[in-house]
């Protein structure tokens, strides 16, 4: 098996963690070991009464590599491993990024991203807040990173769909259960504009300890962190602990010293966090952002466009990409590719950049 099957396959036996997969990839030196090693070998890895060694030596079958296979294609989940060049390069660069990734929708890629969390049981005031900046932040281009919680972050979430704008829910269940129960609908339409992620496999309940796990991701995603409303101990605290980790920065909505919801943001600005009032100040820490066109401007430059056109800028709205990218993404081939973005450039809506990539002109 190659490298990306053998992290596929482990990451969708229930009850094997990434620190087990850690310990194994660590024993053998190379993960692809495991398909073929002899069993007490995977017993040495992770000891000899662990119950994920006996379910890893048990189910090393192509029966069950195929109903894996078969599963992950029937509901149309796409996955990608830290060994593939689509991984999400933000989060490869935290401490322990996640081996896989199940996902419905698109990466991504490199744009600029925010991950906003706070408090299930959110205010008013707090809900509103949410969706007033997601909002904002969508019309600049600028993607929305949450955990498709209950308050704040289904607020996040809701801002960016209704602005038209990139939204990643990340989920502490597999992509099957969704949870909670009540946005299904919500993760329709974030399938639809933007991706759903998780570490883990087809038929993961969302339990407890699953939770702190998922806040990293939406942490390693994001290029900053915006607290909108959390008590003392609050568990959106958890993501700006990671942030921190990461060296994301760390962004505070101000409250009301009065309301325990935002006793948590007030002390984050207290003891550093940036205070939020408006979205600029968002956009003045993350590098171009200020320059990034609004959404009212992009739909102007598309008005111009042939559909053919729209595609391609679209595509590389989203990250600058070479002309085999393009293909692979737009499904356009590569003699009527070169026409386009020839057409682009005279138009001065795209540049090309060295290596043979091109970007959008911002």
């Amino acid at each position: 098996m190659e490298k990306r099957e053998v992290y596929i396959w482990l990451s969708s036996i229930q009850g094997v963690s990434y620190g087990a997969i850690n310990k194994l990839e660590k024993y053998f030196g190379d993960i692809e070991g495991v398909w073929g090693a002899e069993g007490r070998k995977i017993y040495d890895a992770l000891g000899k009464r662990s119950k994920s060694a006996v379910k890893i030596v048990n189910l090393r079958t192509k029966e069950y590599w195929q109903k894996t296979k078969d599963k992950l294609s029937a509901l149309e989940v796409s996955t990608v491993t830290i060994a593939d060049r689509e991984y999400p390069e933000k989060l490869k660069k935290i401490y322990d990024p996640p081996y896989v990734l199940f996902y419905q929708g698109d990466l991504p890629g490199n744009r600029p991203t925010i991950g906003m969390v706070g408090a299930r049981n959110a205010t008013p005031y707090g809900k509103w807040a949410a969706k007033k900046f997601a909002k904002e932040l969508a019309d600049r281009g600028i993607g929305v990173i949450s955990g498709l919680a209950l308050g704040i972050d289904t607020e996040s979430h809701k801002g960016a769909v209704e602005n038209h704008g990139y939204t990643v829910g990340v989920l502490g269940s597999g992509l099957d259960v969704p949870y909670p129960p009540t946005n299904y609908q919500l993760m329709e339409k974030i399938r639809e504009q933007g991706c759903i992620l998780s570490e883990f496999y087809l038929g993961e309940e969302p339990l407890k300890h699953h939770f702190p796990q998922r806040n990293r991701i939406i942490s390693g995603l994001s290029d900053g962190v915006l607290v909108i409303e959390a008590g003392e101990k609050s568990g959106s605290l958890i993501t700006v602990e990671y942030g921190l980790e990461q060296g994301k920065d760390i962004f505070a909505l101000p409250g009301n010293i009065n309301c325990e919801k935002s006793r948590g943001t007030n002390r984050l600005i207290r003891d550093g966090a940036k205070i939020i009032i408006e979205v600029e100040d968002i956009l003045a820490e993350l590098p171009g952002a200020m320059d990034l066109p609004s959404k009212a401007l992009e739909d102007n430059i598309l008005k111009d466009l042939s559909d053919s056109e729209a595609l391609v800028y679209r595509a590389l709205a989203r990250r600058p990409m070479d002309l085999d990218t393009l293909y692979y993404q737009t499904g356009i081939d590569i003699r009527s590719l070169n026409i386009l973005v020839t057409s682009l450039e005279l138009k001065g809506y795209i540049t090309r950049m060295a290596g043979k990539s091109f970007t959008v002109n911002r």
